[in-house]
């Protein structure tokens, strides 16, 4: 016994792509969302703003609700890129194009929450 599903069983906690509740997926974007709010707001406020970011960083790491091929997966890629964009900007000390990826990627969220919420 390893723990590990077996060939064809999902794992914990893991939906089929097609099966991953709406409800879920909205709770997930919206955790990201936060995260991305508290990291523009340190930004602002040239307050621990390098921790913050990468706490958003994190918050998109790994698969979302429906797994590694899951109907956000194309998303949250997008989301990982633009918020490593941000954070090499903010250290390179060009605030307007750091500013700019993570104003993208919240709305890109925002959008996705809003035609998941009409479902």
């Amino acid at each position: 016994m390893t723990g590990e599903p077996l060939k064809g069983e999902r794992a914990f906690g893991e939906y089929a792509r097609e099966k991953a509740p709406a409800a879920l997926r909205v709770g997930h974007l919206l955790r990201i969302n936060s995260y991305l709010d508290y990291a523009m707001l340190s930004m602002w406020a040239e307050r621990r703003a390098r921790v913050v970011m990468g706490m958003a960083e994190a918050s998109v790491r790994g698969a979302g609700p429906g797994g590694a091929e899951g109907p956000d997966e194309e998303l949250l890629a997008r989301l990982r890129d633009l918020i490593g964009e941000a954070r090499e900007y903010h250290e390179a000390g060009d605030f307007p194009a750091a500013m700019c990826r993570m104003r993208i990627a919240q709305d890109l969220v925002t959008l996705r929450i809003i035609r998941l919420s009409g479902e």
